[in-house]
């Protein structure tokens, strides 16, 4: 089953949060001349919601009065200094955007009340994460899974379609009760101990791990998901070995060219000079309509087995589903999307937008970066391809996915 969304947690896994947090926490202190906590003191007491860490922070034998006195001192002084140390781990907004390239979707879930987890969010991640969720009246905190459930349902995924990734027992345990995958984060407030007895089934030691896992749960099901629909499959673990390998298959044959920054990337075409008949408009020689092998690249492929492809003339798309008698489709990881919506989504949306603006072409999409289904004469998402299955006619149909980033 391929992956769809992404649920984090906030403190301890997006953001490191400590510093605001103990400040608040002794601001409370201090006014009711309780002891001070130092951020190690802080960082054990956090994870079960803003009540909590007042109530273990107070000396014992407070009275229920002080206390609620104190949550309201710190929620007050929190609300004012929320951003002043607070900053995402390293490595954390590439992770963001890798999940986002990749059409992963993306939510928080934080037992920090409400408010602070929506201003953190938009603060830091603006347009990344389509639900927040933090502490709400009436609802139980985690590792309740209620606020998870809601999650999947916004999103429409099943639990075996989430990663839950957070740094506390209590995310794991969140996870699991949800029927999740729990991934467990050492760069936060726990250690891999507690993480595991928790239940984590995968551990990542840096933020950068996440992509990597993301790449490897989707390549799994991609793999099969091709195979069954009758492609055949290749992994390529570099550029280079990618290049490689298509040079070897396209040496001694008439090789056509589809326009690509991924197979123009990947050297392709020098490789073979000399070495084969070659036709690409982008280097200087006429465009064919059959031959041997046809090269070119997609927007995105599915996990689920299916490949997408815009373009604005027709050219490229045609000859990948007619006329020639093979078809190599080359892409990077970063063109693995979850299921076929995304993948269409991948395709409008990011590959669309940055072709425009490396063509130079006037339309809103390369101004912003996003789709706006314009009416633009120099619009070049005029034609989309779903290919489900290889083409009939075509002897040889093959997907080569390259474990880097590569295109758009």
């Amino acid at each position: 089953m391929s992956i769809k969304a992404v649920i984090f947690d906030l403190d301890g896994t997006l953001l490191d949060t400590l510093g605001d947090l103990a400040s608040a926490v002794n601001t409370a202190m201090r006014r009711h001349g309780f002891p001070l906590l130092d951020e190690d003191d802080v960082c054990g007491r956090v994870g079960n919601g803003v009540r909590r860490l007042i109530e273990q922070s107070v000396p014992a034998g407070t009275p229920r009065a002080d206390i609620d006195a104190c949550l309201a001192e710190f929620q007050a002084a929190y609300d004012e200094h929320l951003v002043e140390r607070t900053h995402p781990y390293q490595g954390i907004p590439a992770v963001i955007e890798a999940f986002h390239r990749r059409g992963v979707r993306m939510a928080v879930l934080s037992n920090k009340y409400q408010a602070a987890a929506v201003r953190l969010i938009e603060h830091y991640f603006p347009g990344q994460m389509a639900v927040t969720f933090g502490e709400r009246p009436g609802v139980p905190r985690k590792p309740d899974p209620t606020s998870t459930h809601e999650i999947m349902d916004a999103l429409g995924v099943q639990p075996g379609e989430i990663l839950y990734i957070g740094d506390s027992d209590v995310d794991m345990r969140t996870a699991r009760a949800a029927g999740a995958t729990a991934v467990g984060a050492l760069w936060g407030f726990r250690d891999k101990d507690s993480l595991l007895a928790a239940g984590a089934e995968h551990i990542v030691e840096r933020p950068e791990d996440l992509i990597q896992l993301l790449d490897r749960l989707q390549l799994d099901a991609a793999m099969q998901a091709f195979e069954q629909n009758g492609f055949t499959w290749t992994f390529c673990a570099t550029a280079a070995q990618a290049a490689d390998y298509i040079a070897g298959q396209c040496a001694g044959k008439t090789v056509g060219f589809g326009g690509s920054m991924t197979i123009d990337r990947l050297g392709v075409y020098e490789m073979l000079q000399g070495k084969a008949d070659l036709h690409w408009h982008w280097k200087g020689d006429s465009e064919i309509t059959s031959g041997d092998v046809f090269l070119t690249s997609a927007n995105a492929v599915s996990a689920m087995g299916e490949t997408v492809n815009i373009d604005g003339r027709g050219n490229r798309i045609a000859a990948s589903v007619y006329g020639f008698q093979s078809c190599y489709v080359v892409c990077g990881i970063n063109k693995l999307a979850p299921d076929l919506p995304s993948a269409m989504r991948r395709a409008r949306e990011i590959a669309g937008p940055m072709n425009a603006k490396r063509l130079n072409k006037r339309t809103p999409c390369a101004v912003d970066g996003k789709c706006h289904d314009c009416h633009s004469p120099e619009r070049i998402c005029r034609a989309m391809t779903i290919l489900m299955a290889p083409p009939m006619g075509m002897q040889h149909y093959e997907i080569v996915l390259v474990g880097e980033e590569l295109g758009y």
